[in-house]
């Protein structure tokens, strides 16, 4: 049996949308040929994947065990065309792939991208938005060769983190908060409130952010969770608490539902580029040498 990567990718899509017209759009082929590739796969593996009906399409059950295994093929297959094309790249041009993390170093972040590419004009600069807790991760598994990240965080011993930027944090609230209209509070006068927190993330990181315990001994009240900075502001959004950010989410997540509160007596916010020790790619000495130099922070290293 030899299925096509083609068709793998047909049958996630259409999972995805479960609707013909969508899928195929997404796909760029027409909807009767995407279904005469679905119906061809069910019958090289000899099972139904999709209930059709002229109202809806649904995942069967055979269907909804292919997909994991589906996905897994097509990340892989990807993961393989990925690193075809980074070697590709690495002989036509310097690559560097630069991590996010939030809102980054705000305005520096932007600065040392900017005076790379002005020192390197061949650099090609890539960006990528990363979750809270997928630094080392990204870093070792070679997907980001650099990353701008909140600290504190946890890291293995082979990544570096230069502190670059500190900011003040601010609370995160809804726009007819009570509190909403202040100029700074203090984090003694949050004691009431519920705070929303990352999901799964470091315990010891997430207490620092939402500050559990506090200067009086109280601790936090914790509410729902979200996995990015979207999630957790779409939740203080909807009312369901108040979040701990660095003064720079007030401008690159600034929304009319939202108020930002500046917090006048916790630790600021200190942002970080993150990079392995040991890496082979040049362009990474020359982005930190570049970003450190348009720091307004002294030299030092997190471990």
């Amino acid at each position: 049996m030899d299925v096509s990567i083609q068709v793998i990718r047909y049958f996630c899509v259409l999972a995805e949308e479960l609707h013909f017209g969508r899928a195929a759009e997404r796909l760029s082929i027409t909807p009767p040929s995407l279904s005469q590739q679905i119906s061809r796969l069910e019958q090289q593996l000899d099972v139904r994947l999709f209930d059709r009906s002229p109202r809806k399409v649904e995942l069967t059950a055979f269907g909804r065990e292919l997909l994991p295994l589906a996905r897994r093929v097509q990340d892989d297959h990807d993961q393989l065309l990925s690193w075809g094309r980074s070697i590709r790249r690495e002989r036509d041009a310097p690559t560097l792939r630069v991590g996010v993390v939030a809102a980054g170093a705000g305005s520096l972040t932007t600065s040392a991208i900017a005076a790379t590419m002005q020192a390197i004009p061949r650099a090609r600069i890539e960006m990528r938005r990363l979750g809270f807790f997928d630094v080392a991760e990204e870093l070792e598994g070679g997907r980001v060769d650099v990353v701008f990240a909140p600290w504190p965080m946890r890291l293995p011993p082979r990544v570096l983190a230069e502190p670059l930027w500190r900011e003040p944090r601010v609370l995160v609230v809804r726009a007819d908060h009570p509190l909403a209209g202040r100029e700074s509070i203090s984090i003694l006068e949050t004691g009431d409130e519920v705070f929303v927190a990352v999901a799964k993330g470091v315990p010891e990181v997430v207490d620092w952010w939402i500050v559990d315990p506090r200067p009086d001994g109280s601790r936090p009240k914790r509410g729902p969770k979200a996995d990015s900075v979207e999630g957790l502001l779409e939740l203080v959004a909807a009312g369901a608490g108040v979040n701990i950010a660095g003064q720079s989410a007030s401008k690159h997540y600034r929304r009319d539902e939202l108020a930002f509160i500046p917090i006048d007596d916790i630790e600021p916010a200190t942002i970080v580029l993150c990079s392995l020790s040991d890496t082979r790619n040049p362009m990474v000495k020359a982005f930190r040498d570049t970003a450190q130099s348009l720091s307004p922070l002294v030299d030092a290293t997190f471990h």
